[in-house]
C-alpha cells in the first residue's frame, strides 16, 4: 500500500499500537467571558488563569477521559471590559466561531444579560453572579459557582452584630439590576441583625469621582460604609477618597472579595479595619499551590475569586466525565450534582444547593470566609 503523506504513515502506524479501547486525544474547549481589563480585571484575570491552571493540570495527567477518550482541555477567554455589549459579542464568538458550549459567564452582568440565550442555545454556564436573577433554581444550563449573599448574610450579620459596637449602616452599590438586587438582600440582612440602615446610595459604574458621594455620606454621620459588590479598583478609590473627605468609621466589603487590589489602591492605613468577605484562606495549603501556578503565569498573586472558579471547573470537568459526552449538554447538566459532593480546592467540601440555597439545585457551595484588614494584611477571622 502506498500512502503519499508522511502523516498519513504516523497516523497508520499509531494506530496500530494504541491500547484497544483507547482513543487518541481530542480537544475540548472551555470559554471564559469576564472583565480582563477595568476595574473588575483582578476578578476576571483570576477567572481566566483558574481555567487555565486546571486545564493543564488535566492535560499533564494524560487529558479528561469521556467515554473511553481522552481530551485535552482548552481555554479560550475574552474580555467582556464589565459591559454587557461586549459579553453579548464574547458569547457569540465563542458559540459560533468556537463551538463553544462550556463556559462562564463571570460576572452578574454577562449572566443577567444572557441568562435567556444560554437556555436557548442549551449551553452550560457557570457565573460568579451575585445578583438573585441571574440563576433560576428550577433551570438547567446556569450554575452559580459560590454562595451568595442570601445564603452566607445571616451568619456574617450574626458576627458583625457580635464582634461591632458600631450600628448605623450607609451602604453604596451600582445603579443597575445588580446593585439593586443587592440592595434588596442587604437592607433585609442588616435590618434583621439589628442594624441602622442611616441610607442607600447609588453611583454609575463609569463614574470615577466619589467627592461628591461621600461627602454627602459622612454629613449623615455614618459608622459604618458596605461596598456591597463594587469592583476591586472602585472600591479602593472610594475607600481613599471617603478618607480624604473626612470619613472615619470602618469599611465594610460584603461581596466581590479583592482584598490585595482594594489595598493597594486605597493604601494600607485607609483600608486599615475593614471588614470583608472572602473566598480563600491565604494561609491554606491548597491555596498556596494555586498561587504560586498564578504567579508563574502571571508574575504577581491572584485576587481570592480564583478558588471558586478553579472548583466550578473542577465540578464541571467531573461531570462531562461523568455523562460520558462533550455534546449533550442536558447530561452534562444532570451530572453536576451526580458527582457532588467533592472535596474543594481548599479541602472543604463541595456540595450542590438545596431548597435553602438561593440557586437551589443550580449552585454550587463552598466554604465562605470572612477577615479583617490588619496593617495591610488580611487575617482570616470566620469560616460558614
Amino acid at each position: 500500500m502506498r500512502i503519499g503523506k508522511l502523516g498519513s504513515v504516523m497516523a497508520l502506524a499509531m494506530a496500530f499500537v494504541l491500547p484497544a479501547g483507547v482513543s487518541l486525544a481530542e480537544t475540548l474547549k472551555l470559554g471564559v467571558i469576564a472583565p480582563l481589563t477595568g476595574g473588575g480585571a483582578p476578578w476576571g484575570i483570576a477567572a481566566e488563569q483558574a481555567a487555565k491552571i486546571l486545564a493543564a493540570e488535566t492535560n499533564e495527567a494524560g487529558g479528561l477521559d469521556v467515554g473511553g477518550t481522552k481530551y485535552q482541555i482548552e481555554v479560550i477567554a475574552l474580555d467582556d471590559q464589565y459591559k454587557v455589549a461586549d459579553a453579548v459579542s464574547a458569547y457569540n464568538r465563542l458559540l459560533n466561531q468556537g463551538d463553544v458550549k462550556l463556559m462562564l459567564l463571570h460576572t452578574s452582568i454577562s449572566a443577567m444579560a444572557l441568562k435567556q440565550q444560554v437556555v436557548d442555545d442549551e449551553i452550560i454556564a457557570l457565573t460568579s453572579a451575585a445578583a438573585v436573577d441571574a440563576v433560576d433554581p428550577d433551570g438547567d444550563y446556569m450554575f452559580r459557582i459560590q454562595a451568595t449573599p442570601d445564603d452566607y448574610f445571616p451568619p456574617m450579620m450574626e458576627w458583625l452584630k457580635d464582634h461591632l459596637t458600631e450600628r448605623k449602616v450607609v451602604m453604596v452599590n451600582a445603579n443597575d439590576e445588580v446593585g439593586w438586587s443587592f440592595v434588596r438582600m442587604a437592607e433585609k440582612a442588616y435590618a434583621d441583625a439589628g442594624f441602622e440602615i442611616v441610607s442607600s446610595e447609588l453611583y454609575e459604574r463609569s463614574q470615577k469621582d466619589f467627592v461628591p458621594l461621600f461627602t454627602k455620606i459622612v454629613s449623615l454621620n455614618p459608622e459604618l460604609i458596605d461596598l456591597g459588590g463594587v469592583p476591586p479598583a472602585t472600591a479602593g478609590l472610594m475607600v481613599r477618597q471617603a478618607r480624604d473627605v473626612g470619613y472615619k468609621g470602618k469599611f465594610i466589603k460584603t461581596s466581590g472579595p479583592s482584598p490585595t487590589e482594594i489595598i493597594e489602591a486605597a493604601g494600607a492605613e485607609a483600608a486599615e479595619g475593614m471588614i470583608m468577605q472572602l473566598f480563600a484562606d491565604e494561609a491554606n495549603p491548597g491555596y498556596q499551590r494555586i498561587v504560586e501556578a498564578f504567579r508563574k503565569n502571571v508574575g504577581q498573586d491572584p485576587n481570592a475569586m480564583i478558588v471558586p472558579v478553579y472548583d466550578a471547573f473542577t465540578v464541571l470537568l467531573a461531570a462531562v466525565s461523568k455523562a460520558g459526552t462533550t455534546e449533550d449538554t442536558a447530561k452534562i447538566s444532570a451530572a453536576m450534582s451526580e458527582v457532588l459532593p467533592m472535596p474543594s480546592l481548599q479541602g472543604g467540601e463541595l456540595r450542590i444547593g438545596d431548597e435553602n440555597a438561593i440557586g437551589g439545585k443550580q449552585q454550587i457551595i463552598g466554604t465562605t470566609y470572612m477577615g479583617v484588614v490588619k496593617n495591610g494584611e488580611v487575617e482570616v477571622v470566620a469560616s460558614f
